[in-house]
């Protein structure tokens, strides 16, 4: 089950820096700004880690070139930005080559609502090096406050005139539709792990 914290980008840094700078992690885009946001990461990475961190865009790198980019160092802290979404194709690609991904350094995901969705469905595999690591960004560029979550969960009941159990019980039921807004809904409740 994903992770919420009311802290900045400086809690996703912090958590790497006590798993001793490795693993992966996912942090959802904000829908507004989210280049300024991507550079707050960034920074932050940078400044908790001290070390550098780099984003690589997934598209349109080919397998064989974000290898090369993903071991050239292996150690530094890189932000895998998947831009405004990946193909299916892609994700699937991915997953069939990820112990070619793996490094000593830290991964993170830079993903859209939408991408959570294509990586559970089509890169198990990587969604599992995740694990329950998934963090929202929040309009400023930090992590989503409890009050920015809140007023997001009421924002899409009145707009789809559903609430959060209806949507669950949908999800259980495997009636959801995954599109970005429902799989944003669900993270938001805490239930990633119905995507």
């Amino acid at each position: 089950m994903p992770e919420f914290s009311t802290q900045p980008f400086f809690e996703v840094a912090r958590r790497l820096e006590i798993r001793g700078e490795t693993g992966w992690l996912a942090v959802l885009a904000p829908v507004t700004d989210p280049t300024a946001a991507l550079d707050q990461l960034q920074t932050e990475l940078q400044s908790i880690l001290q070390k550098p961190a780099r984003v690589i865009q997934l598209e349109p790198s080919t397998f064989e070139e974000l290898s090369g980019d993903l071991h050239q160092p292996d150690d530094d802290a890189v932000i895998l930005s998947s831009g405004t979404g990946l193909a299916q194709e892609k994700w699937r690609s991915l997953d069939v080559m990820r112990s070619a991904l793996e490094r000593s350094g830290p991964v993170i995901l830079w993903l859209s609502p939408g991408d959570v969705a294509n990586l559970t469905e089509h890169a198990p595999n990587i969604r599992s090096f995740i694990g329950g690591s998934i963090f929202l960004a929040g309009p400023d560029g930090g992590i989503m406050t409890e009050t920015e979550r809140q007023e997001r969960l009421t924002e899409l009941s009145q707009h789809f005139r559903l609430t959060g159990e209806e949507v669950v019980r949908k999800a259980e039921a495997k009636e959801l539709p995954l599109e970005p807004e429902f799989v944003e809904w669900l993270v938001l409740m805490g239930r990633g792990d119905l995507v």
